[in-house]
């Protein structure tokens, strides 16, 4: 009888589970100390550097930092401090964003320091830790 009700149980938490829990992906830093990851249209990259910078970049506040940039149809980045809404630059002067060997595949979801992204079909959602972040697809972007 008890394994009866263990069984039961079992299919019950898979039948039930919630289908939002996105596969957890990481990635390694590049040679620079970033992690850089693309999703899998390849529209959106973004670069994530931690606390305090790396040798090439440091961000204005000190980091951490993740800046995405949306290729099409028209070329922008979105930054996410360490503090502070998320905003966007729509007049980039390094349109040089991404390497696509890292791809954040739909229904993945990357974290690094205090921020995740979750890949969609609808776009990508970052968030720090507190609740501030942005979306970003082909046909809007968001800041909060």
């Amino acid at each position: 009888m008890r394994t009866r009700h263990s069984i039961l149980a079992l299919i019950f938490c898979v039948t039930f589970a919630p289908t939002g829990l996105a596969a957890e992906k990481t990635f390694k830093p590049d040679e620079n100390g970033q992690i850089v990851f693309v999703t899998p249209t390849r529209n959106i990259g973004c670069v994530y550097t931690p606390k305090g910078g790396v040798e090439m970049y440091v961000p204005e506040d000190g980091g951490p930092e993740l800046a995405c940039d949306r290729i099409e149809p028209l070329y922008v980045r979105l930054i996410l401090g360490a503090s502070g809404k998320a905003y966007i630059f729509k007049m980039v002067g390094d349109t040089a964003c991404c390497s696509d060997e890292h791809v954040l595949d739909y229904g993945e979801n990357w974290r690094g320091g205090p921020y995740s992204c979750t890949s969609g079909t609808e776009g990508i959602r970052c968030r720090r830790q507190d609740g501030h972040g942005f979306f970003a697809s082909r046909k809007r972007l968001t800041v909060d």
